[in-house]
């Protein structure tokens, strides 16, 4: 898994000279309702932080993500976060022993959707250009995140918009976001409401002289 990774950013790295001279804002490109697999690497010591399953209601911008028991490296209590992107709060979820925190989330960005204000860099055959079952044609699109002072690259299907790869970077974080096994539905809806034993969670402040989390600060904490 780590090599389709690395290989997936070694993609981006070779774009520069290849991109596009006439960008294009985005404007039309939107992510479907997905369900699917993320995996989530560090590239500074190429180190997998988080490899788990998802769903995510494009519509509502409600996402879920609970880790996998097959993440090897983790030896404590495994990641299960729900976050309403629109409300600003996301819930950190404990299913074994029945309990949750309410956070707030401090940006709408995520890796599963283009960010408003991203450019069209180029468009692209994965695989071959000639051999119509042994490619994928793609988008990739670039652009900065302000509010959190990041940048990003993502690659889209062309027909569907269907984000395969985010990559993100700034002063403190470089993460690589791989998105597989996608279907194009929320197979199980009420899995994006928070579970009954949350019910009545007060919203819990941030520390004195912390920031709270966004979705890339936080997946680099697991």
């Amino acid at each position: 898994m780590q090599t389709l990774v690395v290989a997936t950013l070694s993609i981006w790295l070779c774009l520069g000279a290849q991109a596009d001279s006439h960008h294009r804002p985005h404007n039309c490109c939107h992510s479907p309702n997905m369900t699917g697999v993320l995996t989530v690497m560090a590239l500074t010591g190429a180190e997998i932080k988080a490899t788990g399953h998802y769903s995510y209601d494009s519509l509502e911008r409600k996402f879920r993500f609970t880790e996998s028991e097959m993440h090897l490296n983790k030896s404590e209590h495994l990641e299960d976060y729900l976050m309403f992107f629109d409300e600003g709060v996301y819930y950190d979820i404990d299913m074994k022993n029945q309990t949750c925190k309410k956070l707030s989330l401090h940006s709408h960005a995520h890796a599963l959707e283009i960010p408003t204000g991203a450019r069209h860099q180029v468009e692209l055959f994965l695989g071959s250009d000639t051999i119509q079952e042994e490619n994928i044609k793609v988008n990739i699109w670039m652009g900065n995140l302000p509010e959190i002072k990041g940048q990003y690259s993502v690659s889209t299907t062309v027909r569907e918009c269907l984000p395969l790869s985010t990559y993100y970077s700034s002063d403190s974080i470089t993460l690589l976001f791989s998105n597989s096994e996608v279907v194009t539905e929320v197979k199980d809806p009420e899995w994006l409401s928070p579970p009954a034993f949350c019910d009545g969670v007060e919203l819990e402040d941030t520390p004195e002289g912390h920031k709270p989390h966004d979705f890339f600060s936080l997946f680099n904490t697991v």
